[in-house]
């Protein structure tokens, strides 16, 4: 089936932005294979735990490891021949919107970082290694190591370097508190946005009439919807 028939598609966001949820229910609705950036990490390492808890469990040992660049080298390199030989692929991993120039759908998730440590917190299940105030500090930690990592070795900054991304989409305020019931609704609400934007792309991607148009996404989805280009650049 030619590639651009199911074209890959590569999710991004600050640490519990929610990328990985819907990266992972997208790939269900559409029959896409999902791709996990930590899983991959977790290989090279040779660390055999659960990539959904290891950030939880094993924060400082995989931080210590990445010291070393060949590991986040070897990553790259591995995300990067998997865009280029399959299709139909979901890639969750921060950094492949800046060092894979093929084609590819780009799409960033945004979210406070109110909401983004409920979320944290959450994500633990039901047994909690992190109070809501070490969600704070994990949060933040993460995210300036990595960013300074993406800064340092492959010159842009994870923050504020939006520009290749074909959509931006918010899920801002839709977990008001840190318990599953709230992270459900927010879920559910945010999921037909996430879909229904991609499908939008997609189309672009394969040229095909589209019933929907970004006026008609933004109408419907409102501030949730924070950029969506007309196509996606790297289908151009």
């Amino acid at each position: 089936m030619s590639r651009t028939l199911r074209p890959n598609i590569a999710f991004a966001g600050l640490t519990a932005a929610g990328k990985t949820t819907h990266a992972r229910i997208l790939a269900d609705q559409l029959g896409y294979e999902w791709i996990s950036a930590t899983a991959l990490l977790l290989d090279i390492l040779s660390m055999r735990e659960k990539p959904e808890k290891v950030w939880f469990t094993n924060y400082e040992r995989i931080q210590k490891a990445r010291e070393d660049e060949r590991i986040d080298i070897e990553l790259e390199r591995r995300v990067r021949v998997l865009a280029q030989s399959k299709d139909g692929l979901i890639l969750d991993t921060w950094a492949m919107a800046h060092i894979y120039e093929g084609p590819l759908l780009r799409i960033w998730i945004e979210s406070d970082e109110a909401s983004r440590m409920r979320k944290c917190y959450v994500s633990q299940g039901q047994k909690k290694v992190f109070a809501l105030s070490e969600c704070y500090w994990l949060l933040h930690e993460k995210d300036k190591k990595t960013r300074s990592q993406f800064i340092n070795r492959l010159k842009f900054d994870l923050f504020t370097d939006m520009s290749r991304y074909d959509t931006i989409l918010s899920n801002t305020d839709l977990i008001p508190e840190p318990t599953d019931q709230c992270s459900r609704a927010g879920i559910r609400t945010f999921a037909p946005v996430v879909h229904d934007v991609v499908h939008y792309l997609a189309d672009q991607a394969r040229r095909t009439v589209s019933q929907e148009s970004v006026q008609s996404l933004r109408a419907r989805y409102g501030a949730m919807v924070q950029k969506l280009n007309e196509k996606p650049w790297s289908f151009l």
